[in-house]
């Protein structure tokens, strides 16, 4: 009777042990999603509110601008060197 009592108190031991550990690594994955989302709705939230793209600097509009439109790919397309007329 005893054996059983002590027996079935290390099985529940090992259970809550179990449990604790499940809680543990579910708590962590939730931590470490909820910082990633809050992270990343912090910087959208910022880059929207920071202003319009001309009043970010001329340096970041520039590099803005290359991004989206790319560089001229022949002569003729360079806009900086017209042919005097």
């Amino acid at each position: 009777m005893i054996h059983d009592a002590i027996d079935t108190a290390i099985t529940l031991g090992w259970a809550l042990i179990a449990w604790i550990a499940v809680a543990a690594a579910v708590g962590t994955v939730v931590l470490f999603t909820g910082l990633a989302l809050g992270t990343w709705a912090w910087r959208t939230a910022r880059k929207r509110v920071s202003g319009p793209l001309w009043a970010r600097g001329r340096l970041r509009d520039r590099i803005l601008a290359r991004a989206r439109h790319g560089r001229p790919q022949s002569r003729s397309d360079d806009p900086d060197y017209e042919e005097a007329a």
